[in-house]
């Protein structure tokens, strides 16, 4: 994904806060399919993370407009850094979650990279790189989580397994 070289900091920002938006209602999305409390914990953590970024970053919006609350949305593309709502064809598919989970971390990354790059302001630029490296972080945690997934996934899931009856003599 290529940010406009024509959007500003600002704008950025904007996009940036309905990005987190949009991320942490996707790893509640995932919390919630999960019935192990233990990894179930791990999405919820991950959602926090995201609402926390939202919070830092309408913080610098609101210094940068003097006190706006909300960014207005920004027309075109990208809508967000991170891809928007969560496509129903895959809502209840953990793998296929988890794989778009990586593939927008990694989107997002790349978002903030160019708008660090974009930016004229050295604040505006410490903030994205701030974000480029947490949302690499998130991408390194969702690789591990696919793993364990594909690993053992009713365990991952806390699906539980029937026990063996010994049959006979």
């Amino acid at each position: 994904m290529s940010v406009n070289p024509d959007l500003t900091s600002i704008e950025a920002i904007g996009l940036a806060v309905r990005s987190e938006e949009d991320a942490a209602k996707f790893y509640g999305h995932i919390a919630a399919m999960i019935e192990n409390d233990a990894v179930r914990q791990k999405y919820r953590h991950l959602a926090f993370e995201e609402v926390k970024h939202r919070k830092l970053l309408v913080e610098r919006y609101k210094e940068m407009t003097a006190g706006m609350e909300r960014p207005p949305k920004i027309p075109g593309n990208p809508e967000t850094a991170e891809g928007g709502a969560i496509p129903e064809d895959i809502a209840d598919s953990m793998e296929d979650l988890l794989k778009l989970a990586i593939k927008r971390e990694q989107e997002a990354a790349a978002f903030y990279r160019q708008a660090s790059q974009n930016a004229r302001d050295l604040s505006g630029k410490r903030l994205f790189d701030q974000l480029v490296e947490v949302e690499l972080g998130h991408e390194v945690v969702l690789n591990k989580e696919l793993e364990a997934f594909r690993k053992d996934r009713d365990g991952y899931m806390g699906i539980k397994s029937q026990e063996m009856q010994h049959v006979g003599p």
